[in-house]
């Protein structure tokens, strides 16, 4: 799949081919193939041959739910705009601040393709899993809700800030 087809316009979908499929009116435009990485906790992008680059070592390994994530959707009191796609580690990470965090494949994260809009602070169900944080240290999405909190790119855990995410898979 090439890195033009993240950069679709608003209006489309991602299919599991990677085809863009026009949403239905008023339907809100979500990109599927977002995983849990059992290595880092990490979010990330499922939809390339390789799994990006994983602060543990080696790709990221995909673990449980496909989630499905909304994008270029309005800001409101129950989801923050500006999470993106790293270009460089495949990893979902804020781009609200000054700096990009840090990236395991080096230097800060990269922005590419959508601007996505996650929901926080609302009811888990049996289509919506909750925990997912802001990392204050590398900015990337991680799951908060295990024993430990994963490996970070800056070196030792992840460390919690913010919302507490709730994820549609």
């Amino acid at each position: 799949m090439s890195a033009g087809i993240i950069g679709l316009a608003a209006a489309a979908t991602m299919t599991g081919a990677g085809v863009a499929v026009a949403a239905p009116a008023g339907a809100q435009a979500t990109q599927a193939d977002w995983r849990f990485c059992q290595k880092c906790y990490s979010m990330y992008w499922w939809g390339y041959p390789t799994d990006g680059v994983c602060p543990a070592g080696g790709a990221h390994s995909a673990q449980g739910f496909n989630f499905v994530l909304p994008y270029d959707v309005p800001e409101t009191a129950n989801a923050q705009r500006n999470w993106r796609f790293c270009q460089k580690c495949f990893s979902m990470f804020f781009w609200g601040y000054s700096g990009n965090g840090v990236c395991p494949a080096g230097g800060a994260h990269s922005a590419q393709g959508f601007n996505f809009t996650l929901p926080h602070d609302l009811t888990e169900n049996s289509t919506r899993q909750r925990n997912w944080r802001f990392c204050q240290d590398c900015y990337s999405m991680f799951f908060w809700g295990y024993s430990g909190d994963g490996v970070c790119a800056t070196g030792g855990s992840h460390s919690a800030q913010g919302f507490n995410f709730v994820l549609s898979h």
